[in-house]
């Protein structure tokens, strides 16, 4: 039914995550220390971090479950580079949950959660630094030519025979249009 590989799915909601928690934390940040709510709503901060390291850890297991697969048409070394910053990022959202719990239990905690803001804004950067080498490994480097078994029936999949069958599939559409 679902033939997709699903690390390319799945990598999407940390990504989505990652970006979006600074900004909803300053918000949150500012309505409490303008006191329009209340310091237990920083709760959905807590919340939001907890699904995206969960989604992160997910991403990197789908990830590992890809490898071998992916190492068939892209070379070992670019996967790693993207596998050991992809590794990385449950890492960064752990130690932003427990900075997050600073900002709900300390009472008039503005500078924690502040510092929180900043911390997850850095965050970005190895998030953003580990889509680019995977957006590089599937446009530049062809790995997503790994997933494409449909097009190779029983012959070894490399990257020349899954061009061929592509150009063959090309070709037949041509003949086709004509």
């Amino acid at each position: 039914m679902f033939d997709l590989p699903l690390h390319p799915v799945v990598v999407h909601f940390p990504i989505v995550l990652g970006i979006l928690l600074p900004f909803a934390a300053i918000l949150v940040w500012w309505g409490i220390k303008k006191n329009l709510v209340k310091q237990k709503v920083w709760a959905v901060i807590i919340a939001i971090v907890l699904v995206y390291g969960a989604s992160a850890l997910l991403a990197v297991e789908m990830g590992e479950k890809d490898e071998d697969k992916v190492e068939k048409v892209v070379a070992e070394k670019l996967i790693e580079e993207h596998e050991e910053m992809g590794e990385l990022i449950p890492w960064f959202a752990g130690g932003l949950l427990l900075i997050s719990f600073s900002g709900y239990y300390w009472k008039n905690s503005h500078a924690a959660r502040l510092g929180f803001v900043v911390l997850s804004l850095v965050a970005i950067i190895p998030l953003a630094n580990t889509g680019h080498t995977g957006g590089k490994l599937v446009y530049k480097y062809g790995a997503a030519k790994a997933h494409m078994s449909t097009y190779i029936q029983g012959e070894e999949q490399t990257a020349n025979n899954i061009d061929r069958h592509l150009n063959e599939e090309e070709e037949n559409d041509d003949e086709d249009d004509d």
